[in-house]
């Protein structure tokens, strides 16, 4: 297994690779979120300064028509610059690579959709090279679409999870609409149901909720062994939160004696102060009849 990490600073780029982690996603203008933006040139200097590491860069929105000229245009500054991969979810994006001739590891990585071997193997019939497994899932069916696959597999492995997103300015038209202000940096939105708060912010192609608390899987070693990569979001965390989370998986993972040192490796998560969470690890798909027939009393309700 090697870790893979959004990185949110490049000033910090030597202290991750000093940790062994050679696998960053780095964020563009076109990401469909990232903890930061990177410009070309930016981009072009990490990667000449780490000859040794992988730079992949997140095309993973969904792209109107109009978008799609500049989108194609920007890939092409990409291939000059010899980045190692795509992350995408948009098959527009494959198809500009595939006209293109360009070589580049295409990693399909749409939120919620890749939930078993079947899809897997067929788009890798149509050019994907990699993928990133859906979180939504139960840990069970992730290994066994591990075990059923033959490309790369990227895991959620620890960080706030993606819950929803709507391509309306959902934040600036409830302000419109409601004449009220408030700071935009650091929202937080309660769930009825649960009582749990998500984070909840707007950029410039969609509105998007995360869960505050952070998915771990930092004792999971030993079941998830096989997965190609596990992949660590910074999004919403500073930069020493992210180099500490960075520092304990790089630990864990390049233990000799992983069984004896999770445990105090867990005690430094747990010392964080973090809140985190299973994620969907596991539970299974239920529908409990009580809950339905609290969601329709709640819909009758608020029509009255």
């Amino acid at each position: 297994m090697k870790l893979f990490i959004s990185l949110n600073n490049k000033s910090r780029l030597y202290d991750y690779h000093d940790m062994g982690i050679h696998y960053y996603l780095l964020g563009t203008p076109y990401s469909f979120y990232t903890p930061h933006i990177f410009q070309i040139d930016e981009i072009k200097d990490m990667i000449a300064s780490y000859p040794d590491c992988h730079f992949y860069v997140g095309l993973n929105g969904l792209y109107d028509q109009d978008k799609i000229a500049e989108l194609e245009t920007y890939i092409d500054k990409l291939q000059d610059i010899h980045i190692t991969g795509i992350l995408f979810q948009d098959f527009g994006v494959l198809q500009i690579v595939k006209d293109k001739g360009y070589h580049l590891d295409m990693m399909y990585a749409p939120e919620t959709l890749n939930t078993n071997a079947q899809s897997i193997n067929t788009l890798a019939k149509l050019g994907i090279t990699s993928a990133f497994i859906s979180h939504v899932i139960s840990l069970e069916e992730q290994i066994q679409i591990k075990n059923e696959t033959s490309i790369p597999l990227m895991m959620f492995a620890h960080g706030v999870e993606y819950m929803a997103a709507s391509k309306r300015k959902l934040l600036s038209n409830y302000k419109a609409a409601s004449h009220k202000e408030f700071n935009d940096d650091h929202l937080m939105i309660q769930d009825r149901s649960s009582k749990k708060k998500m984070h909840i912010f707007e950029n410039n192609h969609s509105t998007l909720i995360f869960s505050e608390e952070r998915l771990y899987t930092l004792d999971l070693f030993n079941q998830i062994k096989d997965m190609d990569y596990l992949y660590i979001e910074t999004l919403f965390m500073d930069d020493n939160e992210a180099i500490e989370v960075a520092s304990i998986y790089s630990d864990a993972l390049s233990s000799i004696n992983y069984d004896r040192d999770v445990k105090a490796l867990l005690a430094l998560l747990y010392q964080m102060n973090k809140p985190l969470s299973r994620g969907f690890l596991f539970d299974n798909t239920v529908y409990k009849l009580e809950d339905v027939r609290k969601i329709d009393n709640e819909k009758r309700e608020s029509n009255h």
